[in-house]
């Protein structure tokens, strides 16, 4: 590939990443449109995944489109939308060459748009700068792939791994700075899941704050096999502003409760060992439409998602405090050496140090 279709695929991936975490459950895709080596429009998929960036760069370009040359980062939608398909509009716009970074995986899609487009006399390059596209779309082609969603784990832990004292006194582990960020990450997940043991010892808001106000309420799923969370739980104040599912194998009175309060029940049947089949719970989770899940919870929770191998991704603050032996670990049993992991970021907040990992296959 010519160094000039890389620079402009390039910045097509730059104008998908302004908006990452904030397409859910669709990619973020940016798109670039060129003629004559002259950029007639770029832009990225919208809030919540409408409109899409090749919609935005053609009724910007306007006739402009004939003869021209579009960038996108992931191949454009074959499926209907509000005006056809992408590939669709791109057809009808007179475009002639398409420089696509990845294959979608979407069966709706997946390799028809380039087909269609190649019936069409577009010549179509499939491109080297996929990796790109992967790290910035995981939750999507990992959704896509396994039929659940993209599980991020974060944790905040002492530097012998506990989680908490024996007495689950500790508050807070981290500092206010590892605090201050954690928030950044939550606002680039989909949905918050817990389990009723976190709501019960800790209260969380589960709120994404910045700058000491709250500026979103995520989804919150809770797994809670005997229904044992309080009704005046932090989470549930909020409940006109959120989305609360609870998965639970208790249809009673409070599940009725708890309805009437605005949450959806999912009842499950308990397995052998009279809990939740977690594995169910992820699935049902992807067809609720969440593609994309943080886990804000404990060691024991932590454990199962691992030996079920159910974690993608890792977000731990470590700070320099020791609890000793009788203290809540991190993994029941295990280090985080002993887990097949890759650094792919690390940085330090004051004393403690942040480290985001990815689970080795």
């Amino acid at each position: 590939m010519k160094q000039i279709h890389k620079k402009y695929l390039l910045l097509a991936h730059s104008l998908a990443k302004k908006n990452f975490g904030k397409t859910f459950p669709n990619p973020t895709v940016g798109c670039v449109l060129v003629k004559n080596y002259k950029i007639l429009a770029k832009n990225s998929t919208g809030i919540n995944g409408r409109p899409h960036a090749e919609e935005l760069v053609i009724k910007k370009a306007g006739k402009k489109t004939i003869g021209s040359t579009m960038y996108v980062t992931l191949e454009p939608c074959y499926h209907n939308s509000k005006f056809g398909s992408c590939a669709e509009q791109i057809v009808k716009a007179g475009v002639k060459n398409i420089f696509i970074s990845r294959v979608d995986p979407d069966l709706r899609t997946n390799r028809k748009s380039i087909n269609f487009f190649k019936k069409n006399l577009i010549k179509v390059e499939v491109c080297s700068t996929t990796e790109k596209s992967n790290q910035l779309n995981k939750f999507y082609f990992v959704s896509s792939k396994l039929n659940r969603p993209y599980i991020k784990v974060k944790m905040a832990i002492s530097n012998d791994e506990k989680i908490a004292w024996k007495d689950y006194t500790s508050k807070w582990i981290s500092n206010s700075y590892s605090r201050k960020f954690s928030h950044k990450i939550r606002n680039i997940s989909q949905a918050i899941l817990t389990t009723s043991k976190t709501i019960i010892k800790d209260d969380p808001r589960f709120t994404v704050r910045m700058n000491n106000k709250i500026i979103k309420f995520l989804p919150i799923i809770v797994i809670d096999n005997s229904l044992k969370i309080p009704i005046n739980s932090k989470i549930l104040k909020y409940i006109s502003k959120r989305k609360v599912i609870i998965f639970t194998s208790q249809n009673n009175k409070k599940s009725e409760s708890l309805k009437r309060l605005g949450c959806e029940i999912i009842i499950m049947k308990k397995n052998k060992y009279f809990q939740l089949n977690l594995k169910n719970i992820f699935n049902k989770i992807y067809h609720l439409g969440i593609r994309d899940i943080l886990v804000e919870a404990g060691g024991i929770l932590f454990t199962q998602l691992l030996k079920k191998k159910l974690v993608d991704e890792l977000h731990i603050f470590k700070a320099p405090i020791k609890i000793g032996q009788k203290g809540i670990p991190l993994i029941i049993g295990k280090l985080i050496k002993d887990i097949k992991l890759k650094n792919i970021y690390k940085k330090k907040f004051g004393k403690d140090v942040y480290s985001n990992y990815v689970i080795k296959s």
